[in-house]
């Protein structure tokens, strides 16, 4: 049987099946794939036991059939959101192409201390202006949850689509993000947020903050309503394949948690903010699941922000990994346009006083009273 080393971060690609992964693409037959129906993981730790991962098919409530890599050692919940992104490619519903860079408009003090912590600090969410807005995408996934009772009324899933359906309805998990813009020189941005734009490269935010999922946010209803219904049906397929595989003995309520649906949540927005272009990068906390898993939650911090103490949690201290440090890149810093040659002489010197010489920097060419 073939054997893998561990990976740590997702390097493998198969645009065909939408898989953006640590592992080999699991269609059959797939030139990015492999042959075997099974392969080995050797644990990144020694001593550490070897897991073993086999073919699984799924079948989506959009037609056809689909696949991942299924573990021995975890309940497949563990595997919901990497497989259930993985499909949403496929399907054309999210895209696989990334700008090469994203934008955090952010306000002077945020730039001195993202720069000289080399990390981004993620809003709480319940403390933001706009906390309404994950509200928007918990009544769309509640809308599919009463279509499944409807067309499922005995199912042997009944009972945990009703416990879904109430908890969704008032969310209490922690909810952190950071926003970005694919526009590098926005107006209303600007206006919004402050007067410096940090240029980030979207594909290595992932590596830098661990159990965070970056993407691009979604203002369409239909696509929204279509994202629901996979995930949905994705969920209740791995909770049977878990009961019948007696796989939740250890954390049994797992499935009852609805973490995974606030996190899908997040990313959906009314279309009347399209013009945004945003890109999020979210944190969802789940303090019962990593209570029975016996991990702390990365630590609350605080900063001001418009005369009020705004809790946030640190991108480089989301659990991190040993000996896997990887500091915010950034590749380009944006003034905006009440700047001048002063400020900018300004930033300069501070970056290179930082050690990021080799950081970009510009000025707007929004005129300065548009």
């Amino acid at each position: 049987m073939l054997t893998l080393n561990f990976p740590f971060f997702p390097d493998n690609v198969c645009e065909e099946h939408g898989i953006w992964d640590t592992f080999p693409c699991p269609w059959p037959g797939c030139k990015n794939g492999i042959d075997d129906e099974c392969f080995q993981v050797q644990g990144c730790i020694e001593g550490q036991k070897v897991t073993t991962y086999k073919r699984r098919a799924w079948q989506s409530p959009l037609g056809g059939t689909y696949y991942n890599w299924d573990g021995d050692d975890l309940p497949n919940w563990f595997s919901v959101p990497k497989t259930f992104w993985n499909e949403a490619r496929r399907l054309k519903l999210i895209t696989m192409d990334l700008p090469r860079l994203i934008y955090h408009y952010t306000t002077l003090e945020g730039f001195i201390g993202i720069v000289q912590s080399r990390s981004l600090w993620l809003s709480d969410y319940s403390f933001l202006n706009d906390k309404r807005e994950l509200m928007h995408g918990a009544e769309i996934i509640r809308e599919v949850i009463a279509g499944m009772l409807e067309a499922r009324p005995n199912s042997p899933i009944t009972d945990l689509l009703h416990h879904w359906d109430q908890e969704i309805a008032e969310p209490n998990h922690r909810v952190c993000i950071a926003s970005f813009s694919a526009e590098n020189d926005s107006l209303s941005q600007w206006r919004a947020y402050g007067t410096i734009a940090l240029g980030i490269n979207p594909r290595h935010l992932p590596v830098h903050a661990h159990q965070t999922r970056l993407q691009p946010v979604e203002y369409d209803h239909d696509i929204q309503r279509k994202l629901s219904t996979v995930y949905l049906y994705h969920m209740t397929q791995m909770y049977e394949a878990d009961l019948s595989a007696d796989r939740l003995e250890r954390i049994p309520d797992v499935y009852h948690q609805t973490d995974r649906f606030i996190e899908l949540a997040a990313f959906f927005k009314d279309s009347a903010f399209r013009t945004e272009q945003e890109y999020r990068l979210a944190y969802i906390e789940n303090s019962e699941v990593l209570n029975s898993l016996n991990v702390s939650p990365p630590p609350k911090r605080f900063r001001v922000s418009k005369s009020r103490l705004q809790p946030y949690v640190a991108s480089d201290e989301l659990f991190p990994i040993k000996n896997q440090h990887r500091p915010l890149e950034i590749e380009e810093v944006i003034l905006g346009p009440e700047t001048d040659e002063l400020f900018e002489r300004g930033i300069r010197e501070f970056l290179d006083s930082c050690e990021m010489v080799d950081v970009s920097v510009r000025r707007s060419r929004v005129p300065y009273r548009t």
